[in-house]
């Protein structure tokens, strides 16, 4: 299914964590959106591969995405330098065909996180390779913005996402077997305290403060922005430029 805008993650629960608003804002603005999962989690300390799947189909609802995939990718194993993990992605982009993908940029400790960003930058390139060795036709992703997961970026754009934070934050809360401290089962994890939401939260705040607006989430690019009227997009737009 061709779509507009397809957003990977490393785990089911990255792409609700850190850009779940972005998401749930493309929908309602009548995008095509899909959640491309690249590991069951399954190494995850608390819950399983079964309700993690379910979890993330719950979340998929609760967001209104038009697909959600899985890659079924070792977790813990995901490396840029697999080219049978890459060409995973590749095809997925090939087959999906977005003009926007959103994609992690970490800098933080888990392994997967980082080879996860490595692995959707290095796809992109090469699905609009057109040699690369695929039934499928090249496509030229038209943007990319990365979404930063365990670090606190100087962002290049920040989404207004305070319309659609208590969607997103459901969406999230969609994975209990993670987040909740009700008494589900399972070890004690700084996920599942009630902190955790609480940094989740602010992090949103934080974000939506440096624009103006009540919630917000960070993106950063590894391109420059091409702009053909910088007045429309500064002063006409949805937001107002920073003095």
């Amino acid at each position: 299914m061709n779509v507009d805008v397809l957003a990977f993650g490393p785990h089911p629960d990255d792409v609700e964590l850190f850009c779940g608003g972005t998401v749930a804002k493309l929908v309602h603005l009548g995008r095509r959106v899909g959640l491309i999962d690249m590991t069951r989690g399954e190494l995850g300390t608390r819950g399983n591969r079964e309700t993690r799947d379910q979890e993330a189909a719950d979340a998929a609802d609760i967001l209104g995405v038009d697909i959600r995939e899985n890659l079924d990718m070792p977790d813990g194993g995901l490396n840029s330098r697999d080219y049978n993990q890459r060409d995973i992605i590749v095809q997925c982009i090939r087959k999906h065909r977005p003009q926007l993908i959103l994609a992690p940029e970490a800098k933080d400790r888990h392994p997967d996180h980082k080879q996860g960003m490595e692995l959707v930058a290095e796809a992109v390139f090469l699905a609009n390779v057109g040699k690369y060795p695929s039934s499928l036709e090249r496509h030229k992703t038209r943007a990319v913005m990365y979404y930063p997961m365990w670090w606190h970026p100087e962002p290049d754009l920040i989404v207004d996402v305070s319309e659609f934070w208590d969607v997103r934050m459901k969406a999230v809360r969609a994975y209990q077997t993670q987040f909740s401290s009700d008494g589900t089962p399972g070890p004690d994890t700084f996920l599942a305290q009630p902190k955790f939401i609480e940094w989740v939260d602010g992090r949103g705040s934080q974000f939506g403060a440096i624009i103006g607006v009540k919630k917000g989430e960070a993106f950063t690019m590894r391109l420059p922005i091409p702009v053909d009227d910088p007045f429309e997009l500064l002063v006409n737009g949805t937001g107002e430029a920073n003095p």
